[in-house]
């Protein structure tokens, strides 16, 4: 398979290349400023801004399925998530791609929610509104189309090894007594997404 990674220069997005190398995908990562110093027979690269059509075209254009793995930390660009991800499904229906798997965050749609710590509920009211809205903006237009779509919600990121032994919620309902969940088990996650119709059109919320 063929997978075009949005956002593969990111913490995320690093790994998420990694391991679709690993798993033998063909990869080809798209970058906007931050350098992927991965290297790999089976790795392409290209640099562009997800909010240019043109550009995104050009990466979808033969890709089987697309993983969207923009930093969160990226949302200081006003609506990235939600003018990358219309550029996205635009490239895929052009291009007959079906596939999608996307990172969001736990408390979307939910960030009051009690289930949330409070320190995790003060920590987005006071520090990630406009970032929650525009990933609530970017899920909605997901979910309006009729693609494959896997939209995973991760509690907070971490640098810690990747456990494999992660909890999911498979409804979008948040889980309990849930806080980290180190960035190599989102990534992993979204892979398989793309590789199994487990997750097939799922908000899948997960944590350790």
């Amino acid at each position: 398979m063929r997978i075009a990674v949005f956002g593969a220069g990111g913490r995320i997005g690093q790994l998420v290349v990694a391991k679709a190398l690993c798993h033998g995908h063909d990869v080809l990562a798209a970058v906007h400023k931050t350098p992927l110093a991965h290297e790999h027979p089976r790795l392409a690269k290209s640099q562009g801004d997800v909010r240019d059509l043109d550009f995104v075209r050009s990466v979808v254009k033969g890709a089987d399925a697309v993983a969207f793995a923009l930093s969160s930390g990226s949302g200081a660009r006003a609506h990235l998530h939600e003018a990358g991800i219309a550029n996205v499904v635009q490239a895929m229906a052009e291009n007959d791609v079906s596939r999608l798997a996307v990172v969001s965050a736990a408390g979307t749609f939910a960030r009051a929610d009690h289930r949330l710590s409070l320190a995790y509920r003060a920590w987005i009211a006071a520090a990630m509104g406009a970032i929650y809205d525009d990933l609530e903006a970017m899920e909605r237009r997901i979910m309006a189309t009729g693609l494959a779509w896997t939209i995973v919600r991760p509690y907070g990121l971490t640098d810690d090894p990747p456990t494999g032994h992660y909890r999911v919620s498979l409804d979008g309902s948040l889980l309990p007594k849930a806080s980290r969940i180190p960035r190599g088990d989102v990534a992993s996650l979204l892979v398989k997404a793309l590789e199994t119709d487990t997750y097939y059109r799922r908000a899948a919320v997960v944590a350790t």
